[in-house]
């Protein structure tokens, strides 16, 4: 039993680390999505705004109802003191319904200086599982203001930003503040610091994602015409991390951590996209992201290549469609997988995981205040673990969206 509790807790963190968690992604705008990587400027030339408006009010709504068949994947739970202790499968199936509305207001103050303030609170409601999720049901509020200033229209924005998120579960261990500051020059140059804590500092948790980190991220942009129909966009984002330590004996033997330790990273992440633009209706991307983790504990080391192929075609100004094939590779530099003989030997290979997925998103704008949006993707992960009780690390993610939006 102490086997299998100690390599559950070994590659359940892994897979957190590497795919974030479920849980704690915020609901993202698929429109801003498709607009920053499909044509949109890279110095964020805002259209000039008339002399006689003084102010802009916006109030918008959303719905949306989540398929999950792999909800647990985002949690570094060890399966055997869990709350979902006993489950024959540790990745539980599930819907998710969120609702929220957005009141944001966008003021001039004087002459090129204005503030855009927006406050979002949403609702979280999990189903599934013989109730094994009504724990993670939630509410979160976030407050969002923008400072900008831009001297001459010839130029890029100069932006100042600040978050703060509140985030409550039925189950109170998850609660937690978020804040973030941000400087951006346009989107060209852009940091933040994001600074994150759980109400609860003190207690050795035995979830890994349940500790606070302080992180750093700088991100530098270029984007460039080739020819008439085609456009590059290069980006490079360095990152450090830095947690805090209340990590119970458990982790710490398996990371390899001393008591009172912080683990640090450094990730670097690079992208390149290539948008060929076919007809006024229909473009095509190519694109290829790398992601290094170095990090102070050789546990957490681990690099990433994806390759993928995106089309989007465009029916009429808000209705498209978008469809996106991928391939992912991952190697986990500081681990040996196990021979079948259950020994890790001086020539035994390092873990390593394969995925590839497929995603297609459907935009329908039915008039100016109300859009449907469908979001579908499916991902398969094979690993080259051999040890028969981690074959859970083989599997097939299936997530279905439907989001109502409005806007007034």
């Amino acid at each position: 039993m102490k086997k299998r509790v100690y390599f559950s807790w070994i590659y359940l963190i892994v897979v957190t680390q590497l795919f974030g968690s479920t849980f704690l992604l915020d609901v993202q705008n698929v429109n801003a999505q498709l607009q920053t990587e499909f044509g949109r400027s890279l110095l964020e030339k805002e259209p000039k705004k008339p002399e006689t408006e003084s102010a802009e009010l916006i109030l918008d709504a959303h719905f949306s109802n989540t398929f999950n068949n792999h909800i647990e994947l985002g949690l570094s739970v060890d399966p055997y003191t869990s709350s979902l202790a006993g489950a024959e499968d540790p990745q539980l199936t599930g819907l998710i319904n969120r609702i929220g509305v957005s009141l944001g207001g966008d003021l001039p103050v004087i002459d090129k200086l204005r503030f855009k303030l927006q406050y979002t609170p949403q609702a979280e409601n999990y189903t599934g599982a013989e109730g094994k999720l009504d724990e993670f049901d939630a509410f979160s509020n976030i407050l969002s203001s923008e400072l900008s200033f831009q001297p001459t229209t010839s130029l890029p924005p100069l932006v100042a930003s600040y978050q703060v998120q509140r985030f409550v579960r039925t189950s109170n261990v998850y609660n937690n503040m978020e804040h973030q500051f941000g400087l951006r020059f346009g989107r060209v140059l852009e940091y933040n610091f994001r600074l994150h804590r759980f109400d609860d500092e003190d207690s050795r948790r035995e979830d890994f994602l349940l500790v606070g980190s302080n992180t750093h991220t700088m991100s530098s942009r270029l984007q460039f015409g080739i020819f008439k129909q085609m456009l590059g966009k290069l980006e490079y984002t360095v990152e450090h991390g830095s947690y805090q330590t209340n990590l119970n004996n458990l982790i710490l033997g398996i990371t390899g951590l001393e008591d009172n330790e912080r683990r640090k990273d450094w990730r670097h992440i690079g992208t390149a996209k290539l948008i060929q633009v076919a007809t006024e209706q229909l473009m095509f991307q190519e694109e290829i992201n790398l992601f290094l983790n170095r990090s102070n504990v050789d546990f957490f080391n681990f690099a990433s290549t994806e390759v993928a192929a995106s089309s989007f075609y465009r029916f009429e100004a808000g209705r498209w469609v978008r469809l996106r094939f991928s391939r992912l590779w991952v190697t986990f530099e500081g681990r040996q997988i196990l021979e079948e003989s259950g020994l890790v030997t001086e020539d035994t290979p390092n873990r390593q995981d394969t995925q590839i997925g497929a995603n297609i998103q459907l935009n329908w704008q039915f008039n100016p205040y109300l859009t449907l949006n469908a979001d579908y993707q499916i991902t398969q992960n094979r690993t080259n673990e051999k040890d028969p009780f981690l074959d859970f690390l083989n599997y097939t993610h299936t997530i279905a969206t439907l989001t109502l939006r409005g806007e007034y």
